[in-house]
């Protein structure tokens, strides 16, 4: 399918918020209540449907196996058939699932809907970014900022509304919470289908020796191990922190909240970052972040109290969400706009190994090396790596600067 997708003119400044705001509700929907969301209401699934620990565990894989396997394909289509087409038919995907999964009869379909869950997300997630880099280059890293913190409001919406939704739907438990993120997940939809237009860099050419080859492009590939680096260690304080603390002797009400000072940190670090980045620099101020990573990690080794956890959930909490949102903007300056969905789908799939890996890399370190400091200290060398390889990096590439204005 070669037509060429719909696209409008470059939209008025005014129209900035009425974009990015649909793109980060789909954010919210797609990626915060349907995977992230998974989390908040497992238990509830788990005990309506006696589900086993490995049973749970394999939804949850299933889910990240539908991601993974879509989310490189997913810059591709995004490229080929124009990334509002691709993202609406992801959020078509994530609706469709929700409300199956609300009456689902047995494990089995419910495993076909997760699946269907994780690879809609990733069809949506690619293609709004290159979507909204192309209206918006000169402010890439805010806009990336801003929709990427749409997946830890998702998060804490979810922690909200579940208890709400079972309490008032006593007798459907967590098929209504289900039911009620698939309605919430159609109106943004439908809002997107209005509001969400192709930019106009889908439609240009490139010429032959502007198409980008991914693996002969050395900065994209260094960009893809970092992305790589960064999935393996990030997840470490998300998982780990909250019994890292209980170890410590710190109370679970404590715990809890500084936990929740790490979610909060998390939304409003990709925009704070993503902003600082579009006026000093995506390099420079990259380089910041990983610095910040590392000591994020190592505070809690150090400190192993109250203070020392609550500095380090400020810290990695900020971090991550401009560790993420940076390198997305770096990947998007290395090939001509067009091509900024595959881009951005190739790395990906570098972030959705490490995501493999670290966890339970981390989770034997902590058995059979030293318990949560060496998982921890394991975080720190993973981010020092990091910080080596990014500063070989450009600074910025002229091509990708070219192509986008």
């Amino acid at each position: 399918m070669n037509s060429v997708p719909h696209v409008q003119k470059a939209p008025n400044p005014k129209h900035f918020w009425t974009l990015v705001l649909c793109g980060t509700l789909l954010v919210i929907t797609t990626t915060g209540l349907a995977r992230m969301g998974y989390g908040a209401v497992l238990p509830y699934m788990q005990k309506g449907l006696h589900l086993t620990i490995s049973q749970t565990g394999l939804l949850g894989t299933i889910m990240f196996l539908g991601y993974l396997l879509t989310v490189g394909l997913s810059g591709v289509l995004a490229v080929r058939w124009g990334a509002k087409l691709v993202l609406i038919t992801g959020s078509a995907g994530v609706v469709v699932s929700m409300l199956g999964l609300a009456w689902s009869p047995s494990f089995w379909a419910i495993g076909l809907f997760m699946f269907l869950i994780g690879a809609g997300s990733s069809l949506v997630f690619t293609p709004l970014m290159s979507l909204m880099i192309g209206w918006f280059p000169q402010q890439r890293g805010k806009v990336l900022g801003i929709l990427l913190s749409g997946a830890g409001i998702g998060m804490l919406l979810s922690g909200f509304l579940i208890p709400v939704i079972i309490q008032v739907f006593p007798h459907d438990g967590w098929r209504a919470v289900w039911l009620c993120f698939g309605i919430i997940s159609l109106v943004v939809l439908v809002l997107s289908l209005f509001v969400l237009k192709n930019p106009a860099s889908a439609c240009q050419t490139v010429s032959e020796e502007d198409k980008p080859q991914w693996l002969k492009n050395k900065e994209l590939t260094r960009i893809a191990v970092l992305y790589f680096l960064i999935g393996m260690a990030y997840l470490i304080p998300n998982l780990y922190q909250s019994s890292y603390m209980l170890e410590a002797g710190i109370s679970s009400s404590t715990t809890g909240l500084i936990y929740a000072f790490a979610g909060v940190f998390s939304i409003i670090g990709g925009p704070v970052w993503g902003s600082i980045s579009d006026k000093a620099g995506v390099q420079r101020t990259f380089m910041l972040a990983w610095i910040f990573a590392v000591l994020g990690d190592l505070v809690p080794i150090v400190m192993d109290n109250v203070w020392g956890f609550a500095i380090s959930s400020i810290i990695w909490g900020s971090s991550i969400g401009g560790l993420v949102t940076l390198i997305q903007v770096k990947a998007s300056q290395q090939v001509p706009s067009k091509y900024v969905p595959s881009a951005i789908g190739f790395i990906s799939v570098f972030y959705a190994v490490g995501q493999m890996l670290g966890p339970a890399l981390s989770g034997w370190m902590i058995e059979h090396m030293g318990g949560f400091a060496a998982a921890y200290g394991l975080g720190a060398v993973v981010y020092v790596l990091g910080f080596v390889l990014n500063s070989r990096g450009k600074v910025v590439s002229v091509q990708s600067e070219r192509s986008s204005l």
